[in-house]
């Protein structure tokens, strides 16, 4: 029962929410001598493979933050930064190798052993990250059906440091991308063409950006051709794209996320062409 109570809660939570989840300390001090669960801090328990991350927010007496909690919640996260923990403003526990502290007032759904809200964590990461790292885990969440109302609220109330990151980042962020891979590679196309995303093209069907009404890119990641049907699904779009007077540029992960420089040129010298005149009405 502890066992189940606890992989419910996430693998690791505080002997308060054990206890409101009707453990008694009978039941867990023959779990703690089975093995099956570790103490990690005096009123704070685990399963012996918990994940590491909500351990050391547990052993700490705070919840995951940051690109911690965007992970924990599914969100993609491009560079994972260490542990980010968040614990109440005066709090005096230990500092634990290679977690990241922050302090502040926890917010009511904020308990020990859970992830900040999707919301706080999508402000936290705008405010931390780097602009290409927060979006995409801004967009994803959007897409996943965080209220775009309440991240405007937050945006326009924020102060102080992040305020203008956390306005940045709602300013460039955009839904539709369907991957990471998508989302960086908008943010590139941006500082070069006017860009529209997921346009549908007849003969060819939806692709990824248009920039400036005639180029277009496509962002492919690594299992987009895992089957024969699916290359030649490809050739026959590429060959569509072009007798409509489009141009096409294609990009793996690699090359938007690690060569982002080299990507960027690349589109920039073929928009310095002349704009196609041949493009066919959508």
């Amino acid at each position: 029962m502890v066992v189940e109570v606890l992989a419910a809660l996430g693998g690791a939570a505080s002997w308060r929410m054990l206890r409101e989840h009707g453990l008694s300390w009978y039941a867990l001090r023959c779990a703690l001598t089975d093995g099956a669960v570790v103490r990690v801090r005096r009123g704070a328990f685990a399963l012996a493979d918990a994940d590491p991350a909500l351990r050391a927010a547990v052993a700490l007496g705070g919840s995951l933050a940051c690109t911690s909690a965007a992970a924990a919640l599914g969100r993609p996260v491009l560079v994972q930064r260490g542990v980010h923990v968040v614990v109440p403003r005066g709090w005096s526990h230990a500092r634990l190798p290679g977690v990241r502290t922050h302090r502040r007032d926890l917010e009511a759904d904020e308990r020990v052993g859970v992830t900040t809200s999707v919301l706080r964590t999508v402000l936290d990461c705008a405010r931390e990250l780097p602009l290409r790292e927060a979006v995409v885990i801004c967009d994803a969440a959007i897409r996943a059906g965080l209220n775009t109302a309440s991240l405007a609220d937050a945006a326009r109330r924020a102060r102080g440091q992040g305020a203008v990151a956390i306005r940045a980042v709602l300013a460039d962020a955009d839904p539709s991308a369907e991957s990471p891979l998508e989302s960086c590679l908008r943010l590139i196309a941006r500082r070069l063409g006017q860009v529209e995303t997921q346009v549908w093209i007849p003969g060819v069907g939806r692709v990824d950006l248009l920039v400036d009404g005639w180029l277009v890119l496509e962002a492919d990641g690594f299992a987009h051709h895992s089957d024969r049907r699916s290359y030649r699904e490809d050739r026959r779009r590429g060959n569509a794209l072009v007798e409509a007077g489009y141009s096409l540029l294609r990009f793996s992960y690699e090359d938007v996320v690690h060569d982002e420089g080299r990507t960027s040129s690349l589109i920039a010298a073929v928009l310095a062409r002349h704009p196609h005149t041949q493009v066919r009405e959508r």
